[in-house]
């Protein structure tokens, strides 16, 4: 074997390890844009169920009364939270802010064939520290809602999954 053959493998041994490794760079960058359109998409969604909620009445009480409510005790029940009725079964048929305790939707982004779920708790929680969640009733409700993408499944890697918080208060202005 003359030298110019040894190096013309040894060239082409260099060459296959170089795009070897462009290649599996190229496919990781791949895979860290996907995850962030992922979780762009899941950002949105979790954005537009939170400014719905925002929308809506505090409690039930207060959706149907145009006088100012004094006493936290006239509120829903911390453990009635949830939808008042059957027919309270889409995110666009709720009238107050607790209907969308314990409830989970799935849908498809527009678009794209990817799928998001998501799921929410809604519970009074403390004045004095929003973060700790109340076993009374309080002038103040925390919505948690969790989103991941449930479609296409993800293969090797955990889905990443987003956790997002609003607070809303209870108040009236004559």
């Amino acid at each position: 074997m003359s030298n110019h053959t040894i190096l013309t493998i040894g060239a082409f041994i260099v060459l296959t390890t170089i795009l070897q490794n462009f290649y599996r760079l190229l496919g990781n960058t791949g895979d860290d844009i996907a995850g962030a359109q992922d979780m762009i998409l899941a950002t949105t969604i979790a954005t537009s169920y939170l400014e719905m909620a925002q929308g809506l009445a505090f409690d039930e009480v207060t959706d149907t009364s145009s006088l100012a409510l004094g006493n936290a005790a006239a509120l829903t029940a911390p453990y009635a939270l949830g939808r008042d009725d059957a027919d309270e079964d889409s995110v666009h048929k709720f009238d107050d802010f607790d209907d969308f305790h314990r409830f989970s939707i799935e849908r498809t982004a527009t678009g794209t064939n990817r799928r998001f779920a998501t799921s929410f708790a809604v519970s009074y929680v403390n004045p004095s520290d929003v973060s700790q969640t109340s076993t009374t009733r309080t002038f103040l409700k925390r919505i948690d809602l969790t989103t991941w993408r449930s479609y296409p499944p993800s293969e090797g890697s955990p889905l990443d999954t987003l956790r997002l918080s609003l607070v809303m208060g209870y108040f009236h202005f004559d």
